[in-house]
């Protein structure tokens, strides 16, 4: 069957895809991690969308794709929704968490969006799946063990908060996710991307006007670079991920979320001196390994 055999590149196109999304929200979540210092959630949030509308909005244009249709607008809807508060509980966790830490709970996403998968989108992964799941899963229990360990025992609220709002933020991503899938099949790659990045940025922008809002810092001429370069990133982990989408199940391409964990113990390393252990090290094996046998199979 010529078929089934064209078919492999582009399957393994769309899982290469999907790794790099990975690894571009991987330099997004380290990025933000160092604005953390000093703004807070609600404004760091803002500036994820509005330096990814700088992006959008142009290759939106230039491409010439179509505003959505009224029927569309519900899907958008959820979605921002979803987004908005994946982005919130997630910027808030890497505020107050190592960034391998935090990573390590958000990959719980692929777990509920195979799940989410089946219930809403009626698709059925195989075993490989499951297979490759539960070794990306197996990867992220070592990884996070001692680091839960430690924490019991010093005892941190903070950081309970922290884990409890990257579980929620992993929770609703998943969901973004399968709207997403939803999504890809109806509209355009670039209308698609105009609206994620523009309702976000006006919604928050709005919700910024507030009295009560905390007051904004002098930006830096380093921090806009950042910034600039975090719309960037953002762009091309959208356009990545979306692509996959239009051309693989969700369930399917939800293991390759898995390394990223990889990238936060490099990026941990690099930025904030989280240096790997002899655990990071094994989870990144497994997760590797997952990836691996799913691109085979």
């Amino acid at each position: 069957m010529p078929e089934a055999r064209g078919a492999v590149p582009g399957a393994r196109a769309a899982l290469a895809a999907a790794a790099v999304s990975a690894a571009l929200f991987l330099g997004m979540d380290a990025a933000i991690k160092l604005l953390s210092v000093r703004y807070d959630t609600l404004q760091l949030t803002f500036l994820r969308f509005a330096a990814g509308s700088l992006f959008a909005l142009p290759l939106w244009a230039w491409f010439r794709a179509p505003l959505p249709t009224r029927a569309s607008w519900p899907l958008h809807g959820l979605r921002t929704t979803l987004l908005l508060a994946a982005l919130l509980t997630w910027f808030y966790s890497l505020s107050v968490l190592p960034l391998v830490q935090a990573v390590a709970v958000g990959f719980t996403a692929p777990i509920f969006i195979s799940l989410l998968a089946m219930a809403v989108l009626g698709e059925r992964p195989s075993r490989w799946i499951w297979v490759a799941l539960a070794l990306g899963a197996a990867g992220v229990a070592v990884s996070l063990g001692p680091e839960l360990g430690r924490e019991a025992a010093a005892g941190s609220d903070e950081r309970v908060r922290g884990l409890l709002a990257a579980a929620l933020s992993a929770l609703c991503y998943s969901g973004s996710v399968i709207v997403s899938r939803q999504q890809a099949q109806r509209d355009p790659l670039w209308t698609i991307l105009l609206v994620q990045n523009l309702l976000p940025a006006t919604l928050l922008g709005l919700a910024l006007c507030v009295p009560s809002a905390s007051p904004w810092p002098a930006m830096t001429n380093a921090e806009l670079a950042l910034l600039a370069f975090v719309g960037l990133l953002v762009t091309g982990g959208l356009y990545t991920i979306t692509w996959a989408l239009q051309r693989l199940e969700a369930s399917r391409l939800a293991p390759m979320e898995y390394t990223g964990l990889v990238w936060a113990a490099v990026l941990g390393w690099l930025l904030f001196g989280e240096v790997p252990t002899a655990a990071s090290l094994t989870s990144a094996a497994l997760i590797i390994g997952g990836c691996l046998l799913l691109l085979r199979r």
